[in-house]
């Protein structure tokens, strides 16, 4: 049985398995997309991050926190929000669903590829408070971007290692 231990936004329990205790976190599961344009340049947003106390550059994302919502109903809200793209179901491609922070939370990630116009997206219709920035970036931006460590998100770099391997 877990016993609630805080109650906010993040919430954390006492687990007791085979005679260890254990602290979980339960949170939202999330969806995030790789969206390419028609000259295969990759959208980032630039956001600021308080855990880590710097602006990073990501993947667009966001939580499962409407009830009842599906995954790809979430994503393209997300994109909406994040981003200013009207995306419809038939654009998102699902890739992948893991767990990011497997050794204390079951909170699943699902990863959409998403292919659109370049003309589509514009930086200065995002509604977003927390994104600061969208730009698209080459492939070989965003390859120097993840080995130089100047991206530091795991779902980000998953994203790279995903294209990557369709090279």
């Amino acid at each position: 049985m877990d016993k609630l231990i805080y109650d906010g936004w993040l919430k954390l329990y006492k687990r007791e398995v085979k005679d260890r205790e254990y602290e979980i976190v339960k949170n939202h599961d999330a969806v995030s997309a790789i969206v390419l344009n028609e000259d295969n340049e990759i959208l980032l947003v630039r956001q600021f991050r308080p855990a880590v106390m710097k602006e990073t550059y990501e993947i667009p994302a966001g939580v499962l926190d409407v009830e009842g919502e599906a995954i790809e109903d979430c994503l393209i809200r997300e994109l909406q929000e994040e981003t200013a793209l009207n995306v419809k179901r038939h654009d998102v491609k699902k890739i992948v669903s893991y767990k990011p922070i497997l050794g204390f939370s079951a909170s699943t990630m699902n990863m959409f590829l998403v292919n659109i116009n370049k003309d589509d997206f514009d930086t200065n219709k995002i509604q977003d408070q927390d994104v600061l920035e969208g730009k698209w970036v080459s492939f070989s931006t965003f390859e120097n971007m993840v080995l130089s460590g100047e991206i530091i998100d795991d779902k980000t770099i998953m994203a790279y290692f995903y294209l990557k391997s369709l090279k």
